[in-house]
């Protein structure tokens, strides 16, 4: 039996289909102001009109050195992971301590730390992360490095022509002592990561 419509019927189903119409409006109206105010989230830049997506970007990127950079974010949680066994940790007062020291030695250099920072694109709290991982690794790798005497002698004598003929003895010593100190660290970081890497159970997705 087919129920005719009463006008209050029609009324209320006219009130309805007008509802959902500005419904619809409003979600596209949303969706559009949305992206175009999010729109760096999708779009990394237009070129006459034609933008270049963020994901063909990304895509990009990984084909020119996507294996180093996941390389560089595996050993990160790799020490990092170690580091929480270890309960190795830095604090505030010893970050804050260490780039006082990154502002002395470029202002001696006549050079602005912060300014630098800028140059690179790097913000302060990103060179605060990456002193945080260093002493991190330092605290870790770092107990047993040692420089002699002799080894600093022997540097010395093998560079007397390098190095500047007015510079003060002692200073020099303790300069090359810290040069060469770095440089055994470097050593042994890169065979400790080595090492985490060989022990480690790590899936690649492709």
């Amino acid at each position: 039996m087919k129920i005719e419509k009463t006008p209050l019927t029609k009324l209320v189903a006219a009130i309805s289909s007008k509802k959902r119409i500005w419904a619809i409006f409003l979600i596209i109206l949303l969706l559009a102001v949305g992206v175009y105010f999010f729109r760096s989230l999708f779009i990394v830049a237009t070129v006459n009109g034609q933008p270049i997506w963020r994901l063909t970007l990304i895509r990009e990127l990984e084909k020119q050195s996507g294996k180093e950079a996941l390389d560089t974010l595996i050993s990160k949680t790799l020490v990092l992971q170690e580091a929480k066994k270890q309960n190795a940790a830095v604090s505030g007062e010893e970050i804050d301590q260490e780039i006082k020291r990154l502002e002395e030695n470029f202002s001696k250099q006549g050079q602005d730390l912060n300014q630098l920072l800028s140059t690179q694109g790097i913000s302060r709290e990103e060179l605060m992360e990456e002193v945080r991982f260093q002493k991190i690794v330092e605290k870790i790798v770092g107990k047993d490095i040692n420089v002699t005497d002799q080894e600093v002698s022997n540097y010395l004598k093998q560079n007397e022509n390098l190095l500047p003929k007015d510079s003060n003895t002692e200073e020099l010593k303790s300069t090359v002592k810290r040069q060469l100190e770095q440089q055994k660290m470097n050593e042994k970081i890169q065979s400790w990561i080595e090492s985490l890497q060989d022990s480690a159970k790590i899936i690649y997705f492709r």
